[in-house]
C-alpha cells in the first residue's frame, strides 16, 4: 500500500516567490501541494478546504502577519506543522524564537537547500533540519 503524500499549503504575498516555492516542491517525492495563498485570510480559507499536513508561511504579509496566520492555523488544525520563512534582512522584522510558536523557521535564502528536508522531518514528527545559521 502506498503512503499518503504530505499535504502542503504555501503562503506568501510575493507572487513570484510563491511560484518559486511551488516549482521547488512540485515533483518532489511524497509531497502534494494542496493550496497556495497570498494572504493569511486566503491561507485559512485554503486550509478549511483541504487540511494541510505542513504549511509554509511568509512572516511579513499585509493585513495579517505570518505569525498571526500560523497561530490561527494551529488553533484550528492542531495536527498541522508550520514552517515560517522570512526574507527580511532587518533584525527587527524577523520573529524572535519565543514568538514564533511554530515548528521551524527558515530564511528565504535557505529555502532551496533546506525546505524539502525540513518538511519531511516535520511530517515524520522528528526534529526539524538543523536550526538556521542566522540568529533569527
Amino acid at each position: 500500500m502506498k503512503a499518503q503524500p504530505i499535504r502542503i499549503l504555501l503562503v506568501d504575498d510575493d507572487a513570484s516567490f510563491l511560484h518559486s516555492l511551488e516549482a521547488l516542491l512540485t515533483g518532489e517525492p511524497g509531497l502534494e501541494i494542496i493550496g497556495k495563498a497570498a494572504s493569511g485570510q486566503e491561507a485559512l480559507a485554503a486550509a478549511a478546504r483541504a487540511e494541510p499536513d505542513v504549511a509554509v508561511i511568509d512572516v511579513l504579509m499585509p493585513t495579517m502577519s505570518g505569525i498571526e496566520c500560523a497561530h490561527l492555523l494551529r488553533e484550528r488544525y492542531p495536527q498541522a506543522r508550520v514552517i515560517l520563512i522570512s526574507g527580511s534582512i532587518f533584525e527587527d522584522k524577523r520573529p524572535h524564537p519565543d514568538e514564533r510558536g511554530t515548528d521551524a523557521y527558515l530564511e528565504k535564502s535557505e529555502v532551496p537547500e533546506r525546505l524539502y528536508a525540513t518538511i519531511l522531518a516535520l511530517a515524520a514528527n522528528t526534529t526539524a533540519a538543523p536550526p538556521s545559521q542566522t540568529n533569527a
